[in-house]
């Protein structure tokens, strides 16, 4: 999965830095750990003052309005956040007089977390330069409102000494209730969601990573927790949490800079297709992703992956099919799919599970498995179940995807953006490079248009860009052919519609995100089957990683782009808008995994119900 770092890229990049201003003028996303390649004018960093082991105040206010111009600048929902949820970006004068009565590096972070959680935008994040944590062995989530221990490791608690189980629910932790910790823990790491960020915080409950909470260093080595049994009682045991890393207290040593002269970077070498790429990277933050992954081993022996939820990104599902299931793909490491097939009423239906949509075997590898399951469905099944939920996102190739599972004309998505100076220059340079390099002509279409509708919108004086086809032709696609809000299916040689054209229906739920919020968007804007399970993510806009100032060396991450559907979305709690943003896909038939009864399970009554769901749709079809 590919983590887009900026607007442009390699020997294009210049900046300037100002003593007690900050201001960053770069044609490529870079990390913290890409610095830039040539400075016009660069600091040599000299000590001309003692070294201090913590930032002094005006380094603070300096890194804070660095990770605030960020956003003000480039963060491109920001007028839908106003809107929206009342939040004002741009108002930063009572998250200043926080960063000014900070009395360390650690609350520094802490406050710098909170503002930008205070978007509720799950590809924005703030993260310290640290990869430290701290496990307390178990792995919990909420079910029926309640947080639930989901699983054990039993090598650290053997049941005759800890016999709490699974489906037990965890009540306080050092007396603190966990609805506490819960509400703090969300403050500093927020999604699209609410229900996300609860669910996101539960996780955090037990497996504390002090880039994403500051304060996971200070975490006891043993904790008292509490837990409700299913019988009601209430029992407190002593459990230890394990830690990895280095923790982090401070930054220091910071000097104070001085002007002088840089020493010229070497220039990276031109790649015409780097901008379209990181215009086209609607995923969850690889490192923050990253770094909540862990592996349990449970009490059946069984190893559980989990990032932030189990079964998040992960290719076999969550739950147990049906009994007589017959698998086809997910049999090795190497499937990028899981699929097969099982009977019900007479039924034959077919199920396919994609994890996400950044495959990293190679696209003709991944293309070619999909077009042999779609074969085999269409010669061998009544209807599809396709599991996009819990689905981490990725990028055009989605648009391969779709081909093969809508057999007509369909539409598929726009993305509209900040129009800065930078963002123009950059697709100038690159629409320059791309021609200099004879590139494909849909590559130089898709980036003169792009930069057209840059200019018209600055010139105008417009926040943001017009909507324009975000993926006209995928990367990796086989059609390569210029941008269009219309796409065909996949067809034969002889004209024939070789995509899935019988009945189908799509899982998602609140951690179906980014490119797994867009996919069963397209899917429901074009009436292609049902969306069954909850509300997707809403993390709606492709993404980037930027330096969140230099003296802390922290990172955050961006939201670059608005995605933008073919009508406007009625919501309960949201403006009708044509966003994804927050407002996510709302399911045709609410499905709810997240129950006590399924956990016990593993989704019995899921799986029942979205067969039932599958075989109406398929007695739907068959009526005159």
């Amino acid at each position: 999965m590919a983590m887009a770092r900026g607007e442009g890229g390699g020997h294009f990049a210049s900046g300037v830095f100002w003593l007690g201003m900050f201001k960053f003028m770069s044609h490529t996303y870079k990390t913290s750990r890409q610095l830039l390649a040539r400075f016009s004018c660069a600091l040599l960093v000299t000590s001309v003052a003692p070294l201090y082991a913590q930032m002094s105040t005006e380094q603070r206010l300096f890194d804070f309005q660095s990770l605030a111009s960020l956003y003000a600048k480039r963060y491109a929902p920001a007028n839908w956040k106003q809107t929206s949820i009342g939040v004002n970006i741009f108002e930063l004068k009572p998250w200043a007089d926080r960063v000014r009565a900070a009395k360390s590096d650690i609350e520094y972070f802490e406050i710098a977390a909170k503002f930008v959680a205070s978007f509720r935008d799950g590809h924005t994040g703030f993260t310290t330069p640290s990869r430290f944590y701290k496990d307390l062995g178990l792995f919990t989530d909420i079910f029926d409102g309640k947080v639930l221990i989901e699983s054990i490791n039993r090598t650290r608690y053997p049941i005759a000494e800890f016999p709490f189980v699974i489906g037990d629910e965890l009540v306080s932790i050092d007396g603190k209730p966990v609805e506490e910790i819960l509400t703090e823990l969300a403050s500093q790491q927020s999604y699209s969601n609410p229900r996300t960020t609860r669910r996101a915080a539960a996780d955090a409950l037990v497996f504390r990573v002090q880039s994403e909470y500051p304060r996971a260093a200070e975490l006891p080595e043993q904790s008292d927790v509490a837990v409700r049994r299913a019988s009601g009682d209430l029992e407190t045991y002593r459990l230890r949490w394990t830690t990895a890393g280095v923790p982090l207290s401070s930054v220091g040593p910071n000097p104070s800079p001085v002007f002088g002269r840089g020493a010229e970077g070497k220039a990276a070498a031109f790649d015409p297709m780097k901008l379209l790429n990181e215009l086209h990277n609607w995923s969850a933050d690889e490192d923050r992703y990253r770094a909540r992954r862990r592996e349990m081993e449970g009490e059946n022996g069984e190893v559980v992956e989990r990032s932030y939820a189990t079964g998040w990104g992960v290719r076999n599902p969550y739950y147990n099919l049906p009994a007589g299931f017959q698998l086809r793909l997910g049999r090795v490491a190497a499937d990028p799919f899981y699929s097969g097939v099982y009977m019900s009423e007479g039924n034959r239906i077919g199920f396919l599970r994609i994890p996400n949509f950044a495959p990293t075997a190679a696209t003709a590898t991944v293309l070619a498995a999909l077009d042999a399951e779609i074969a085999f469905f269409k010669a061998n099944t009544d209807g599809l179940v396709v599991d996009i939920s819990r689905n981490t996102g990725g990028g055009c190739i989605g648009l391969d995807y779709a081909a093969r599972l809508i057999p007509n004309t369909f539409w598929f998505f726009g993305e509209q953006l900040r129009p800065t100076q930078s963002l123009i220059a950059a697709y100038d340079n690159y629409l320059q490079g791309a021609r200099a390099l004879r590139s494909d002509q849909w590559v130089i279409s898709t980036y003169e248009a792009i930069l057209a509708e840059l200019i018209r919108s600055s010139k105008e004086n417009r926040s943001m860009t017009g909507a324009f086809p975000a993926c006209g032709s995928a990367q990796s696609s086989l059609f390569l052919r210029p941008a269009t809000f219309e796409n065909e299916p996949l067809k034969a040689p002889n004209g024939d519609v070789l995509a899935y054209d019988k009945p189908i229906i799509f899982l998602a739920d609140e951690f179906s995100v980014s490119f797994g919020d867009i996919f069963p968007a397209m899917m429901q804007d074009n009436k292609r089957g049902p969306i069954v399970g909850m509300r997707t993510g809403g993390w709606g806009g492709s993404i980037s990683a930027w330096p969140a100032g230099y003296y802390s060396e922290a990172q955050a991450t961006n939201t670059n782009s608005l995605v933008v559907r073919r009508q406007d979305v009625v919501s309960p709690d949201m403006p009708t808008a044509p966003y994804i943003e927050n407002i996510g896909v709302i399911p045709d038939v609410e499905l709810d995994y997240m129950t006590r009864e399924n956990l016990m399970t593993r989704g019995g009554p899921f799986v029942a119900a979205f067969t039932r769901i599958i075989n109406e749709e398929i007695a739907k079809a068959k009526r005159p």
